[in-house]
């Protein structure tokens, strides 16, 4: 399980697995897709995000929101796509379940055999609270270990 840096601006940013990142972008993709919401790159986007959930960069992983997002409205929206996200995972209570887990659409046979076990949450909500805040600015880390709690 690799670890990648995940930054958007000014090289602030945290490392994290991707297995974990590959996660919630389903959750990500799965509200980025309403008709909604508008993005200059949007299909690229959808594309993007599509070849993380499938395991596709699994080794090197990379979110490319800065080549994506190209204003000040965009980032507004990703802010509000991370907010509703964030709302939809809490709803779920403490821990996403295994059913759930394994019905993700994804060609990712290792997704598959890590996802076995509930995962918490809270732990999404700590990974979405620092995308939002590198969205917004206010992140100032530039070395973060994002240490998730889940084991396989």
């Amino acid at each position: 399980m690799s670890a990648d840096f995940i930054n958007y601006r000014d090289d602030k940013g945290f490392y994290i697995s991707n297995i974990f990142m590959q996660l919630l972008i389903h959750y990500i993709n799965e509200e980025l897709k309403k008709s909604q919401h508008i993005f200059t790159n949007k299909n690229r986007f959808l594309r993007e995000n599509k070849n993380i959930i499938n395991g596709m960069y699994a080794g090197y992983f990379a979110i490319i929101w800065d080549r994506i997002i190209v204003n000040s409205t965009e980032e507004q929206t990703m802010i509000q796509i991370l907010q509703t996200v964030k709302t939809v995972i809490q709803n779920k209570g403490a821990f996403i379940s295994v059913s759930e887990l394994q019905g993700i659409p994804t060609s990712d046979g290792d997704f598959k055999i890590f996802y076995r076990k509930p995962f918490p949450t809270a732990e999404l909500i700590k990974i979405l609270d620092a995308l939002i805040q590198m969205l917004q600015g206010t992140w100032t880390s530039t070395n973060f270990d994002m240490e998730i709690n889940y084991r396989y």
